[in-house]
């Protein structure tokens, strides 16, 4: 009895310690995003991001997040390749609409998780929530928006004697024709004429009144208007229409602007602007730039001349349609700890960090909460730019947006790409029989694709 008894004491004694003993540590799931395929991997955006991960673990004990930064020119060879692997990234990001579009069929819907806790996205913009969502998957929740507008050289101006244009949205008189009618003042021969004059010399060209260069056919012709806006299709995505009305009176736009105004550069042209080793408004030689925010991190280093901001003109419809960029974190379908994901993802876009984040990318926080800390932010980097015009800007977003997902994205984006290459070299300076081209070669991409996805 006293030896049973030994071996019951031992027994509680040990169980006892099991008891008392601190529990093991639990391993952290690790969250990798992959860093690349837009902004993110400048040198001094890194250290940025290294300490927005040490934050993040520093204040979770189940999760840990490390950040993968990819070189841009190979980051999409990279993530195709991890995507068909075995290794894929949990969170994808800062992804532009377009890359996006680009890996369409990778992501994970959120849809699910954000009805599952009755996730709050009422802080965001709406307009915003719009730009991520399809009819069969929202790709995340928004981080960050690149509204654009209008950078004007006020050096430019003041030289030819134009009066600058308006900031306020409600000035119906800032228009298309108003917007030619003050770039062709400024636009000058290497004798000073411009492009007004009758001695005016389009062959010898030294200044331009506008350009919107850094952007694609799709972006270019969006502010004109449509019935699907920067979309060459209809909303089912089956019929192409590149050839709308809007689309032609705009393309036509540009291409007098270019070759019979002379108020806008060629492609030549903007290939001597970029060769002076500046941004293109960097360079001196624009009266105006139809930009993104984004510019402010690319351009306006120590320019030596005044600027600001203009909102983009009305249209020929009477519509003011200025397209937006955005970006946001995606989930890939195959990734493992996708839950754990998605707490990364809202992390990321909290109130509490959203403007951290977005001052590291150069977006605006797409949470109307954080509007006024965010603009303080710019306003002392750019003390006199006029940051009404940039968070305005917001509530006149394309939608659908140039750089939404449709059907063979790439090949649709190239085919608009060609369409607006013949107008910027000459090759054809007809937008009717352009478009009509276009029109025709995307019909038939478009049937293509639905004819190998019928079931």
């Amino acid at each position: 009895m006293t030896r049973r008894f030994g071996w019951i004491a031992v027994l509680i004694v040990c169980l006892i310690s099991l008891v008392a003993a601190p529990a093991l540590a639990q391993e952290k799931v690790k969250v990798t995003i992959f860093v690349g395929l837009g902004t993110g991997t400048d040198p001094d955006q890194i250290p940025k991001q290294e300490a927005l991960a040490e934050k993040f673990n520093s204040t979770h004990d189940t999760i840990e997040i490390e950040f993968l930064i990819v070189p841009n020119t190979e980051s999409r060879t990279r993530l195709q390749a991890m995507l068909t692997g075995d290794s894929a990234p949990q969170l994808v990001g800062p992804n532009g609409i377009s890359t996006i579009a680009a890996f369409f069929e990778s992501w994970e819907d959120i849809t699910p998780y954000i009805e599952a806790e009755n996730f709050d996205t009422s802080d965001f913009y709406e307009t915003s929530l719009e730009l991520n969502k399809y009819p069969t998957i929202n790709t995340g929740l928004p981080l960050g928006l690149f509204p654009s507008f209008v950078l004007y050289n006020k050096d430019i101006f003041d030289a030819a004697g134009v009066d600058y244009p308006t900031s306020d949205y409600a000035d119906t008189s800032w228009t298309l024709d108003d917007l030619k009618a003050r770039a062709m003042l400024m636009s000058l021969d290497s004798a000073g004429n411009d492009a007004t004059s009758p001695d005016f010399d389009a062959e010898d060209m030294v200044q331009w009144g506008y350009s919107d260069a850094w952007t694609d056919g799709r972006g270019s012709l969006t502010m004109f208007g449509a019935p699907d806006v920067g979309r060459p299709t209809t909303a089912d995505y089956k019929t192409a229409t590149a050839n709308s009305e809007e689309w032609v009176y705009g393309l036509q736009w540009l291409s007098d602007g270019i070759w019979k105004d002379h108020f806008i550069p060629n492609n030549e042209q903007s290939a001597s602007i970029e060769a002076t080793g500046a941004a293109p408004f960097d360079s001196g030689l624009l009266g105006m730039f139809y930009t993104h925010t984004w510019y402010l991190g690319e351009g306006l280093n120590d320019v030596p001349f005044e600027w600001d901001v203009a909102p983009l003109p009305f249209n020929q419809k009477g519509q003011r349609i200025a397209r937006i960029h955005a970006d946001n974190f995606t989930i890939p379908k195959i990734a493992q700890h996708k839950q754990e994901a998605w707490e990364v993802m809202k992390w990321l876009t909290a109130p509490e960090q959203i403007v951290e984040v977005c001052l590291i990318y150069g977006c605006v926080p797409a949470r109307e909460s954080a509007a006024e800390t965010f603009r303080a932010a710019l306003q002392e980097k750019f003390p006199d730019m006029n940051m009404d015009v940039v968070f305005e800007a917001i509530n006149y977003l394309d939608s659908p947006n140039h750089e939404s997902w449709v059907p063979e994205w790439g090949r649709v984006g190239d085919a608009v790409g060609f369409a607006w290459s013949q107008i910027g070299t000459g090759e054809n300076t007809d937008a009717k029989a352009v478009l009509d081209q276009t029109n025709t070669e995307i019909q038939q991409i478009l049937d293509e694709y639905w004819a190998s996805h019928s079931s």
